[in-house]
């Protein structure tokens, strides 16, 4: 017996949207969706050693919004009596899946209409969350742990090698804001392996991650779809005879998968890649697996907060002036006009912006450390290393999705994801500071020390 005092829950709902949803993820897309090729879900792993339970919520979406996360958070206060420290919602970041909010800042197809999501699917979105919580909560039995640890190489970096394209005008293709394959930059292999049994030892539930962009495909799939995670759940609950299976993202904010590399660009991969990324993971899961995994007595501890991150100096009126000057590129004014706008109707750019960072460790020696935003491999590193202690797996996407999340280094050098990317939202009045990686260390000190 591995874990003597422990108990686990499980549930699972499909939420797939309308087959002829707005698709989110790309900017390009010339119109919504045309079909669904396979469904998403939202399945909930609960565990608990007799005291206050946790849930992991692992969902098929390209991410979370900040209201869904509040209505989740008095769910499971009102309903469990749970603090939200005790919940960490972790998002697939398929590209292949619906828009998440009502409204998203100026965002449109080709020929002008908004991407904006379904009202209707969005507020049947939030109450699935909501059972499938409660429903995992609700089945908590005995339970068994085993815990195992290797690699997946399904991913690449898409940083460039020469970083000198990231201080030229702002261009597309082999420019500015590019995915450039860069095979020598050193990206997070990790791929933790959690299974759960019941009392007889039969397969409960099985928990994975990996870090690497659901983006085999580009803006020119026009089906929804879970992505290579969904093709690796597929694969593992048809080996462990329907045992549910839980994708939780890692740090793949500047991660794609190696499938579709070429030399200098990616190209859009097709459904056979989809399987193929998807495969591969499946098989280095069931290989960790296959190795042998190791009893795991059960320990839980979270801790949760939302960290006011700074933004640079000097975006003022000059700057987002100079931004919508008839040389600079058509989604750079429209932002800027925007910002312009907001301080014309007598608001004021905050100086800060809310990140939320957690803490859930499920050993002494074992815990995940969730980022609500698009976690780069060089700030994912810095975590890691900054807690230190045992094994920390660091998770973007999880319990919210505000931005890129780079590290100082990235931000010096500049390109998508530390300059560009605020362009294509509202979220950000300027890109991070670059002593981003002081607050970041601070805040993870609080949240080990203060984790219960």
């Amino acid at each position: 017996m591995t874990s003597s005092s422990l108990y686990a829950g499980v549930a699972r709902s499909d939420i797939t949207p309308p087959p002829d949803c707005m698709l989110a993820g790309f900017a390009g897309r010339e119109h919504g969706a045309t079909g669904i090729h396979d469904h998403l879900t939202a399945t909930a792993l609960a565990l608990s050693t007799g005291g206050t339970p946790v849930v992991i919520l692992a969902l098929d979406l390209i991410g979370i919004s900040r209201s869904h996360m509040l209505f989740l958070h008095d769910h499971i206060r009102e309903r469990h009596g749970l603090s939200p420290d005790r919940l960490l919602v972790n998002c697939s970041h398929t590209h292949a899946g619906p828009m998440i909010e009502l409204h998203r800042y100026n965002l449109a197809l080709t020929d002008g209409t908004p991407l904006e999501g379904d009202p209707a699917y969005l507020d049947t979105l939030k109450h699935t969350c909501a059972e499938v919580i409660s429903e995992a909560l609700e089945s908590l039995a005995p339970a068994n742990a085993r815990w195992g640890l290797g690699e997946t190489h399904i991913g690449i970096s898409r940083r460039a090698p020469d970083t000198a394209v990231y201080t030229g005008p702002p261009s597309g293709h082999l420019g500015f804001y590019a995915n450039y394959p860069n095979p020598g930059m050193t990206i997070d292999r990790s791929c933790p392996v959690l299974l759960i049994s019941d009392m007889n030892d039969a397969p409960y539930a099985l928990l994975f991650s990996a870090p690497c962009h659901p983006t085999t495909m580009s803006y020119d799939n026009y089906l929804v779809s879970a992505e290579y995670p969904g093709v690796t759940r597929r694969i593992l609950e048809e080996a462990m005879d329907g045992t549910p299976s839980l994708f939780i993202q890692g740090i793949g904010g500047d991660v794609k998968p190696r499938i579709v590399a070429e030399e200098t660009s990616f190209r859009s991969g097709t459904y056979d890649d989809v399987e193929a990324v998807g495969t591969e993971l499946a098989e280095d899961v069931l290989s960790i697996m296959a190795t042998g995994l190791e009893n795991l007595d059960i320990s839980l501890k979270t801790a949760l907060e939302n960290v006011p991150v700074p933004v640079k100096d000097g975006w003022g009126k000059e700057k987002l002036n100079e931004l919508i000057d008839q040389s600079q590129p058509d989604y750079r004014r429209t932002w800027a006009q925007w910002w312009l706008d907001s301080i014309k109707r007598g608001n004021i750019p905050p100086k800060s912006i809310p990140i939320v960072l957690s803490i859930m460790e499920i050993a002494p020696d074992i815990r995940f450390a969730g980022v609500s935003g698009e976690l780069l491999t060089g700030m994912g590193f810095k975590v890691r290393e900054q807690i230190g202690n045992g094994l920390t797996f660091p998770l973007g996407y999880t319990n919210g999705t505000v931005a890129y999340i780079p590290d100082s280094g990235v931000i010096r050098e500049g390109g998508y994801e530390a300059v560009e990317s605020i362009f294509f939202h509202h979220d950000l009045p300027a890109p991070w500071r670059d002593d981003i990686d002081s607050v970041f260390y601070s805040a993870f000190d609080r949240l080990m020390e203060n984790r219960s």
